[in-house]
């Protein structure tokens, strides 16, 4: 709400201004989080993850803070040209702006402070001492990872575990064991699947009491 009061207030060319600078911003954040695995595309760099030229992570995660980077752009761009241009507006392409919408509002009791979203991720901090670092950007490619006291768990779609029941979707333990997934993530929205994970982590963060690890 702050943050819509002050667009509000600002002139059409500080707008305009902001927009084109976030939208330069995260376009070099893509470049540099892809110059550092020496490669200049994404699928170039997913390529070495599942060759194993690079360590599944953090490696995995660039590469969606990659692809969020640019989902992220080109939802601004759309805002921009339809506040700026009369363009028609379009539905959201950024997960991410989806899920805060859906955690403020389904959540907001449960959690210890705002929903935070980063350049590439949803930072979260609920009641039971869980706290979230998700990195979504399909149903089918995502990265979520939490901590409880000292504990730290991932759940993520890295294309490296094969032999997995719930290939590519795969949890990665206290112990740093990787296990089978407690969601079998088939929502095409991927909201219904995320929710139910957050719903199992908010009673059961170390996975122990699910049946699944």
């Amino acid at each position: 709400m702050e943050q819509d009061a002050l667009m509000e207030s600002m002139s059409a060319e500080a707008l305009q201004a902001l927009y084109a600078k976030t939208v330069y911003v995260l376009r070099e954040s893509r470049k540099e989080t892809l110059r550092r695995y020496g490669v200049d595309s994404e699928a170039a760099l997913l390529a070495r993850i599942r060759n194993g030229e690079v360590d599944e992570h953090p490696a995995y995660d660039h590469y969606l803070s990659a692809l969020i980077f640019e989902q992220t752009r080109m939802q601004m761009r759309s805002e921009m040209m339809e506040q700026f241009n009369g363009a028609p507006a379009v539905a959201d392409v950024c997960m991410h702006l989806i899920f805060k919408d859906k955690l403020e509002r389904l959540y907001a009791q449960r959690m210890t402070e705002p929903v935070r979203l980063a350049q590439d991720a949803i930072m979260l901090s609920f009641d039971t001492g869980l706290m979230m670092e998700v990195r979504y950007v399909s149903s089918a490619e995502f990265s979520l990872n939490w901590s409880w006291g000292e504990a730290e768990l991932r759940i993520d779609t890295a294309p490296v575990h094969a032999g997995g029941a719930t290939f590519p979707v795969h949890v990665h333990d206290e112990n740093g064991r990787v296990r089978a997934s407690p969601v079998a993530w088939t929502d095409p929205d991927g909201w219904q699947d995320f929710s139910g994970l957050l719903e199992v982590l908010l009673l059961d963060p170390l996975l122990e009491r699910s049946g699944f690890l």
